[in-house]
Order: C-alpha cells, then structure tokens, then sequence
C-alpha cells in the first residue's frame, strides 16, 4: 500500500519503500513531486522502479537445442550419390 512521503522523514520514506509495486512507487513518487519534492527521496524511489522493471523484463533462456542422436559405431553412414537416397550399411568386419 502507497503512502504519504510528507508524513516521514526522508529516510523513514526510504524504509517504507521496500515491498511496494510500480504502481504504488508511481503513487508515492507523485505523492512527493506535489508535495516536498525532495531531491533524494525522488531519487530512491525512481531507483527502485528501475529495478522492479529490469527485474520484470529479464528474458527466459533459450531452451537447450535438442541433443544429437547417439551413434552407433557398427553402423556405417554413406553420404548419397547425386539422385540416390542415402544409405546405412552395418559393418561385418
């Protein structure tokens, strides 16, 4: 919940910051330029905005690409001739 910057002391306004969302640091930032306009505390709270929305905006990781297929040393892989499909052939030897 916002409240009034004006009713507390810089530092008590500080404290107070902490646990609130955008929208109430919004709340109590406009609450503080109407009001005493204090340099520092207006710097504080726009800090701390930033820092909820660069937490909000950080991005997933790519999922990892699928892993190969294992392979099978028995089995021989030739490439394909032009117009042929390719082939596997097992090693006897």
């Amino acid at each position: 919940m916002s409240f009034d910057p004006s009713d507390f002391s810089v530092k008590e306004a500080v404290k107070r910051l902490r646990g609130l969302d955008d929208s109430e640091l919004e709340a109590v930032y406009d609450a503080e330029m109407d009001g005493r306009g204090r340099v520092s505390l207006l710097r504080d709270i726009t800090s701390k905005r930033d820092s909820l929305r660069e937490e909000s905006t950080v991005e997933e990781p790519a999922p990892a690409a699928p892993a190969a297929p294992a392979v099978d040393p028995r089995i021989e892989h030739r490439p394909a001739r032009p117009g042929a499909a390719a082939a596997s052939y097992i090693k006897t030897s």
